[in-house]
């Protein structure tokens, strides 16, 4: 059970999520101590629930708690958690990987299962006690109204300090009141830091925001023929893109990649990986209907293959022959 949650770090990690909330025992916290740390680095809002057992926690537990706490994240304990059977984490709170589904690639009913994962951690956090860093220091509230934006988008930032002298915005480096708002457009990925300082004791949340450029998904085609040793690119249409002109007979390998998580399904194929290949052949003109979800929109790719064939000549009438060839005898003589 801890690799899968650790697993669950990683990708959260890899695939640039950057909200994880969710509830776990305290044993598996201090396991994945170290990959949340890293987490906290790269601007990920941590939102945790530990369930603790009533006894002493380990000064490593304790120590990690306070890490944590301090270096961003929001944490809570919650005691006599042994009716609790079902320990989950969201990721993005966009998309719900449970500890108890038997296949974790499954992201069907993604939005009923979140709802339902989000509706038991609100109802256990009434029940919990908010681990608090250092006595004095500023206690910081900081909320985004969006993490994920297309880019040139608009966002409003909120936060509420408390125990403060001086309220800092990173990158702007902006003097803020302690409690407000501020419109900001978002034109690339963007780490926002709200620093607060109370004489010697200093807080910090952060918050990161994703901008989008594109559609999140790129194709790309090579082909092999029987004069070739190898696959060489194809490109589409300079002017008409994803449109393709194939030589007979040849071998297609079709390659797509995605930059953002999403559901892509192949109108023939069905679901497919968000990264992956297929080698294909065709024996007529074809097309290929890709179907992308993210959580932005619905998009439906189609991408066009046409086989080039010689034009027959045209058989000359015997007329015509002869015709042809007193033209070219008399052509040589003068």
């Amino acid at each position: 059970m801890n690799e899968l949650f650790t697993e669950k770090i990683k990708l959260a990690l890899r695939s640039c999520q950057f909200h994880i909330q969710g509830v776990l025992p305290y044993e598996l916290f201090e396991d994945i101590s170290s990959s949340l740390f890293i987490l906290q680095n790269k601007g990920v809002l941590i939102e945790f629930i530990i369930l603790m057992e009533n006894e002493m926690k380990s000064i490593k537990t304790s120590n990690t708690l306070l890490r944590v706490s301090a270096g961003g994240g929001q944490l809570y304990t919650l005691l006599n958690h042994k009716n609790e059977n079902s320990y989950f984490i969201n990721i993005d709170k966009k998309i719900r990987l449970s500890s108890i589904e038997p296949n974790e690639e499954t992201m069907e009913d993604t939005y009923s299962k979140l709802t339902n994962g989000i509706i038991k951690f609100n109802s256990l956090k009434l029940k919990s006690n908010p681990v608090l860093h250092k006595s004095g220091c500023p206690e910081i509230i900081f909320s985004a109204s969006k993490e994920w934006v297309k880019a040139g988008d608009k966002i409003n930032l909120f936060w509420e300090v408390d125990q403060a002298q001086s309220v800092h915005l990173s990158p702007q480096e902006l003097s803020l009141p302690l409690k407000g708002s501020i419109e900001v457009e978002i034109n690339m990925d963007c780490l926002f830091t709200i620093q607060a300082i109370n004489e010697n004791l200093t807080s910090e949340k952060r918050i990161f925001i994703k901008s989008l450029t594109s559609n999140g998904l790129n194709f790309s085609v090579q082909i092999l023929t029987n004069n070739l040793n190898d696959y060489i690119p194809l490109t589409s249409h300079p002017e008409i893109p994803f449109h393709y002109a194939i030589p007979p007979d040849c071998h297609i390998r079709l390659s797509w990649e995605a930059d953002q998580m999403g559901i892509l399904k192949e109108e023939k194929w069905g679901e497919l990986p968000v990264h992956g290949y297929r080698d294909i052949q065709f024996n007529e003109d074809t097309t290929l209907v890709f179907i992308w979800k993210t959580i932005f929109e619905l998009k439906k790719i189609n991408l066009y293959f046409y086989i080039l064939r010689e034009k027959p000549i045209p058989e000359l009438s015997k007329e015509e022959k002869t015709s042809n060839f007193l033209f070219n005898i008399f052509k040589k003589r003068h």
